[in-house]
């Protein structure tokens, strides 16, 4: 199989999809650690030597610092770190080095709701009030939550005449009483439209807290993490002195940036994890080690059709903690993609395919986000296999 109908369209998108700036004289990586299997197929060692090619020269050009795992059929077959978990003290990443998953900790949150609807210990059409009886919002229920349908404004942006203390970490119950005690106008009227807000997933992650008596974090490891083997993986927690170094976050140009007080908030971000950690995960949703396969398929559903939610919801929508995104070839991609200080995260999933994308960032890099120069690799699977392959 040649590599050559797939290098020049690709080097193309590399050097149109890079947005940050571009420093000379970039290092190389710290630990080379491409994954190596003999079980590879040709096609799958043919997209190995793509990859590589692919993201180093992202490393090089456009300082992209972080970890990638692209998975087929269950399985790595591209996996590498580049660059340091703390590029102040040039600390090396290695494979069990945590990230901040920022806005793809949704994803979990949304599974944890989900599996506790299952259990009967909650029900998604239940109004928030119910929990949280001072709560002002009658109409908003657990399920606009987890469509982002509620109208309730995003607490990150919201300004001081509703966080009047920006100097600790804020609680998910801190969050929860900003409405209670502030009232902050709804934007719309719930289950009216669609519009992205972080309050409904830090509302849903003290939920998760008040019906099983457990703290998020708490909940998260025993259920979720340890069952599935995801022993690199945990849920910030500022009141936990003893937890897993991370990788730290940085910006564009390679500055530590510290933590604010929205960061004590969880389940809208705050989930830690690696690239292997995210394929465990990945694996375990598609065999129903979480969720029957019939409940993650409403999960998978978009769930709004207006013209001021989405500009074509055919096309791109959202489910419950999921994204969804139709390709030309009309494959559609489940995903969520993560954006918190310098981390710029992609968990993107071609159930059809079986293929998997996982990039984790710590360094500030829009380009991170840019996968349809991996997907065209990928297309390399669907190829016959032959025995040659051109390594030139």
């Amino acid at each position: 199989m040649s590599l050559n109908k797939y290098i020049l369209p690709i080097v193309a998108s590399v050097l149109l999809v890079g947005t940050m700036p571009v420093f000379a004289g970039a290092p190389q990586p710290p630990e080379k650690n491409v994954s190596h299997s003999a079980a590879l197929t040709d096609a799958e060692h043919t997209v190995k030597i793509l990859l590589d090619r692919y993201f180093m020269q992202r490393y090089r050009q456009e300082n992209f610092n972080g970890a990638v795992l692209i998975a087929h059929n269950g399985k790595p077959i591209y996996e590498q770190t580049f660059g340091y978990a703390d590029l102040t003290t040039k600390d090396a990443l290695t494979k069990n080095t945590p990230f901040e998953l920022a806005s793809i900790s949704k994803t979990f949150t949304a599974t944890a709701v989900l599996k506790l609807d299952q259990e009967g210990m909650l029900s998604l059409d239940e109004p928030v009030k119910l929990y949280f009886p001072d709560f002002p919002y009658e109409a908003v229920t657990i399920r606009q939550l987890l469509t982002h349908r509620s109208g309730l404004p995003d607490y990150v942006f919201m300004s001081n005449r509703f966080i009047t203390d920006r100097g600790h970490y804020m609680s998910n119950e801190d969050v929860v009483n900003i409405f209670i005690e502030k009232k902050a106008p709804l934007l719309f009227f719930p289950n009216s439209k669609f519009e992205y807000s972080n309050s409904n997933y830090a509302i849903l992650a003290a939920i998760v807290a008040k019906v099983t008596g457990m703290k998020f974090q708490t909940y998260m490891h025993d259920s979720i993490f340890v069952p599935l083997g995801m022993n690199n993986s945990f849920v910030f927690d500022f009141e936990d002195t003893a937890q897993k170094e991370y990788a730290r976050t940085h910006d564009a140009y390679g500055q530590k940036l510290k933590d604010v007080c929205f960061d004590g908030a969880v389940g809208d971000k705050g989930v830690y994890s690696t690239a292997e950690d995210m394929l465990k995960w990945d694996n375990a949703l598609k065999t129903g080690k979480v969720l029957p396969e019939e409940v993650l398929e409403e999960a998978y559903k978009p769930r709004s059709f207006e013209n001021d939610s989405f500009s074509d919801s055919e096309n791109k929508n959202y489910g419950y903690g999921w994204r969804m995104a139709k390709q030309a070839d009309g494959n559609n991609i489940i995903y969520h993609n993560g954006w918190w200080h310098g981390n710029n995260n992609v968990f993107a999933r071609n159930l059809r395919d079986n293929t998997t994308i996982i990039v984790l960032g710590n360094r500030l890099n829009q380009g991170n986000y840019a996968t349809d120069p991996i997907w065209e690799i990928l297309k390399a699977l669907k190829e016959p296999e032959t025995t040659a392959v051109d390594q030139q």
